[in-house]
């Protein structure tokens, strides 16, 4: 998958588009191909480095996401795979398609 990644705090160059493994989804997540993401404060504040919740670089930035499920692991019920649907995540929302995230 292509990501926008954090590649270490600095200025808006130091985010660069990688390419990145499709993740894995454990119990209890979905994988959506991602049409649509946020880009937000929080996510500013983490290239800078001011956020302290943020992952340590190189991360991948997003708390927000709409798209459609790609992956159900198996102990999700009340969504499918091909379902339209937006999320809030913990990073990792702004691959160009495909993050893992909890379904909530």
């Amino acid at each position: 998958m292509r990501a926008v990644v954090i590649t270490k705090h600095g200025p808006p160059e130091v985010l660069k588009v990688e390419e990145r493994p499709d993740p894995v989804v454990g119990p209890g997540q979905v994988r959506v191909a991602v049409a649509a993401a946020g880009l937000n404060f929080a996510e500013v504040m983490a290239r800078m480095g001011l956020y302290p919740d943020a992952p340590k670089p190189p991360c991948v930035v997003g708390y927000e996401v709409a798209g459609t499920v790609a992956e159900v692991a198996p102990d999700v019920t009340g969504v499918a795979v091909g379902d339209r649907v937006m999320a809030g995540t913990s990073f990792g929302g702004m691959p160009s398609r495909s993050p893992s995230m909890p379904r909530t």
